[in-house]
C-alpha cells in the first residue's frame, strides 16, 4: 500500500515525536498491532473511514481496542487524529511509519522470487552483498514463483533485478526475432 502524503506527514511526525521520547521500539510496536487490527477487519476499516460516524463513538471504538494496549505516545497520536477528523488515514498513517522507522534504522526489505527455493548459503551470499552495497540491514522476503522456470528476481524498492529463466529466454526470443529481420 501507498500511503497518501498526509498520512507520512503525520507518521513523519510520530516517529520524531519517539524519537524525542526514546520510545521508538515501543510506538513501532504499537503501529503494528493497530495496523494489523485494522488490517484483518473490513469492518473497522469502514468504521473508521465512515464520515457519517461520530467522532465520539470511533475514539470509544479505538479505546475499547487499544487503549490498555499501547503507549501513552501511540494514544495520543490516534486521539490526535479524532480530534482533527483525520481517522481515515490511520492505516496508511502505519503503513508509512513502518517504513519512516526502517529508513531510519537503516533497515531496507527486498523480495526474493524464485521457482525453485533458493538454499540458505544462496539467500545469505545475497543479503551479504545486498548490505555492503546499499549499507543497510536487509530483511528478505522469499516469495514462490514457479512461472519464473529457474533463476532469481530481486526486487528492491523500485530496482528489479532478474536472473530468472523465464527473463533469458524472453531475452533470447528477441534476439532472435531482430536477427531474423
Amino acid at each position: 500500500m501507498i500511503a497518501s502524503k498526509a498520512s507520512r506527514r503525520y507518521a513523519k511526525a510520530l516517529l520524531d515525536f519517539a524519537i524525542e521520547q526514546n520510545k521508538v521500539e515501543k510506538v513501532l510496536n504499537d503501529m503494528t498491532l493497530i495496523h494489523d487490527t485494522i488490517e484483518q477487519s473490513k469492518e473497522l476499516r469502514f468504521f473508521l473511514r465512515n464520515p457519517v460516524i461520530k467522532a465520539e463513538q470511533k475514539e470509544s471504538v479505538l479505546e475499547a481496542l487499544f487503549k490498555k494496549s499501547i503507549s501513552e505516545e501511540s494514544w495520543g497520536f490516534l486521539t490526535l487524529l479524532v480530534e482533527k477528523a483525520r481517522l481515515d488515514i490511520l492505516f496508511g498513517a502505519t503503513v508509512a511509519f513502518k517504513q519512516a522507522y526502517q529508513k531510519y534504522a537503516g533497515i531496507l526489505e527486498i523480495e526474493v522470487m524464485y521457482a525453485e527455493e533458493p538454499t540458505d548459503k544462496q539467500i545469505s551470499s545475497i543479503k551479504s552483498h545486498l548490505e555492503s552495497k546499499t549499507g543497510k540491514t536487509i530483511i528478505i522476503h522469499k516469495i514462490k514463483t514457479p512461472e519464473l522456470m529457474g533463476g532469481l528476481v530481486v526486487k528492491m524498492n523500485d530496482t528489479v533485478i532478474d536472473g530468472s529463466v523465464k527473463f533469458k529466454l524472453q531475452q533470447l526470443e528477441q534476439a532472435f526475432f531482430k536477427a531474423a529481420i
